[in-house]
């Protein structure tokens, strides 16, 4: 088609607004839930620009870049609201356009208000496939959004040559890694360092990693290996109209879904008792409630047994201190001025995750309470500060006791947890985990490689964590789970099997296939050696709750060390080998 047709078509796209967005999902594969969708245009079907690509370089290429990338970004926020998708939305700009004297300011952040939506809701791309020479203009630019509230990101780092030089003077809060190094990054070394060392600066710059391209499982597995969290492409959703909101496909082995916590790792433990009021208490009431409890904050609003909204001391203390407002609205029932839109925590979530709730980016306000459940049913009220302070005093333990790799307790947490056992006379299980023929595969894949295989048994470990189950790392390639039920060696034998499923993606080809490796013994002799294997031996409360620490110690090792001489990897060192030792 010749290029002036294409000019012709180009016209009636924007002059008719014939664009039509499209969403694509961006996931959280440590929750399993969808994040927020990337909105991307395509022209009229069956038109020479309904593909992107020729749609953006015909603009570019008639100085009209601007023009259509702001019809794009309009039509794709108010899609995007009348969709209600939830979580974020993420909109490509392109450096010429943003630099284009006729750019148009202020217009997506009018958009954005005038639908009633927040701009913390949107994040910016900033993408490199249409680098610009002016970066100081162009960090301007972008500074200008970000004073406005929006979030930004860096698409396609690593296609472009400025990327790391944006990213260091910007810095944004999401970066997204170009699809070249996420595809077969299964099977590629070079790619795989490449997104270390992209996660391990984010994790120093406070920034987020986004994984684009994403096809296969094996792509995926590897990723979430390498401790990414957020990621995008045709595995997890394709860019439709009315996209998927949920991930297609089961949580895998290597997942860690959210399980029950110990009480002092939980949101029971944040739980104060609530004072409520039905919801047709009069306001006049309520003021006398905070009246007589100064400290009091918050009243929670019941209908019957139900849990709809919350009434705050400032709000009806605003509502007061006006002219004649006692008179105005004292004898007004709670149910017309409450807060109904409430943070919502159930009993049993970690505190880490209450936090991550607390800060959702949904929401521009500090909470200072939030209600509680326990199956479904008010429990009590959380108070934001009880919460910091119960970070704090975590954070503070685990700095000084958990293990550096893996961030599980050490040593002295083991100890606590059995003398606290011990005392309270409960009844308890100890299974020992340890890792066989590791030596060898530090020695030839480098102790990189080898924490990685660490983690990932700690990992899997963690799937198995409960209000019943303490897990620790002992140290080196050695874990410990005390628990008090007596499904241990169920959950013991799943670790294992789990542990066999994912095996393969520590290893060559060549080594896999061979199913051994070549490497010097600890006397130096070369010699073929087995693949890594997870063995655990476990002790049952017959032993551990009649023996000191020297002796669970000894007793540990001798289960171990059976385990280990078993015929197959997953053999368990079965409870009846405790009580013959």
């Amino acid at each position: 088609m010749p290029a002036i047709n294409l000019a012709l078509e180009l016209d009636k796209i924007i002059d008719k607004e014939r664009i039509k967005a499209v969403f694509q999902p961006i996931c959280n594969i440590s929750t399993h839930q969808v994040y927020g969708f990337e909105a991307l245009s395509r022209g009229p079907e069956h038109s020479p620009l309904y593909s992107p690509v020729p749609l953006f370089k015909t603009a570019a290429y008639e100085g009209r870049l601007s023009e259509l990338e702001n019809l794009c970004r309009r039509i794709s926020i108010q899609q995007y609201k009348n969709t209600q998708l939830p979580g974020k939305l993420f909109l490509n700009i392109s450096p010429k356009a943003l630099l284009e004297p006729n750019h148009a300011t202020g217009l997506t952040l009018s958009i954005v208000q005038e639908l009633g939506l927040q701009p913390s809701q949107v994040v910016i791309e900033l993408s490199e496939q249409y680098p610009a020479d002016d970066i100081d203009l162009l960090k301007s630019c972008l500074n200008h959004y970000r004073s406005q509230g929006f979030l930004t990101a860096i698409d396609d780092l690593g296609a472009g040559y400025s990327g790391l030089r944006l990213w260091s003077e910007l810095a944004p809060d999401y970066v997204k890694i170009d699809r070249h190094f996420i595809e077969a990054i299964d099977t590629s070394s070079v790619k795989q360092e490449f997104v270390r060392s992209i996660i391990a600066l984010c994790q120093n710059l406070s920034c987020k990693v986004i994984a684009e391209g994403i096809e296969t499982h094996a792509e995926l597995a590897i990723l979430r290996q390498l401790g990414i969290t957020y990621c995008q492409g045709f595995l997890l959703g394709r860019p439709q109209v009315s996209p998927n909101r949920h991930i297609p496909f089961a949580p895998t082995h290597n997942e860690v879904p959210v399980q029950r916590v110990r009480f002092a790792e939980s949101a029971e433990s944040l739980s104060s008792k609530a004072t409520t009021c039905q919801s047709d208490c009069k306001l006049k009431k309520i003021g006398e409630t905070f009246n007589q409890h100064p400290n009091l904050q918050a009243v929670v609003v019941m209908r019957q047994d139900e849990v709809i909204g919350m009434v705050l001391r400032s709000q009806v203390i605003e509502l007061f201190s006006t002219p004649y407002g006692r008179a105005l609205h004292e004898h007004k029932t709670v149910e017309e001025v409450l807060t109904a839109e409430l943070i919502r925590i159930d009993a049993d979530m970690p505190i880490s995750q209450v936090s991550q709730r607390l800060t959702n980016e949904s929401t521009d306000l500090v909470v200072q309470q939030f209600i509680i459940l326990k199956q479904g049913k008010l429990l009590g009220i959380g108070h934001t500060k009880d919460l910091l302070a119960k970070i704090t005093e975590q954070k503070i333990a685990v700095a000084r006791h958990a293990n550096p790799l893996t961030g599980l307790p050490g040593n002295i947490p083991i100890q606590e947890e059995l003398q606290r056992l011990r005392l309270q006379k409960k009844p308890f299980y100890l299974a020992y985990f340890d890792l066989s023929h590791f030596k060898p595969y530090n020695d030839i894949y480098g102790f990189c490689r080898g924490d990685e295989v660490i983690m990932d048994v700690s990992h899997l470990l963690l799937r198995q964590q409960s209000s019943d189950n303490f897990i620790a790392h002992v140290g080196g390639d050695d874990f410990v789970i005390i628990s008090a039920s007596a499904d241990i060696e169920l959950q013991a034998k799943q670790v294992i099997s789990d542990f066999e499923a994912s095996k393969s993606l520590f290893y060559s080809k060549k080594h896999w296939q061979e199913q051994q490796m070549l490497a010097e013994d600890r006397k130096g002799v070369l010699c073929y050696h087995e693949l890594i294997s997870l063995s655990v031996g476990i002790l049952p409360p017959k032993i551990t709750m009649n023996c000191n620490e020297q002796q669970l110690s000894l007793y540990s090792a001798q289960a171990k060390k059976q385990a280990k001489q078993a015929a197959s990897s997953l053999s368990l060192f079965q409870l009846e080998m405790a009580t013959e030792i």
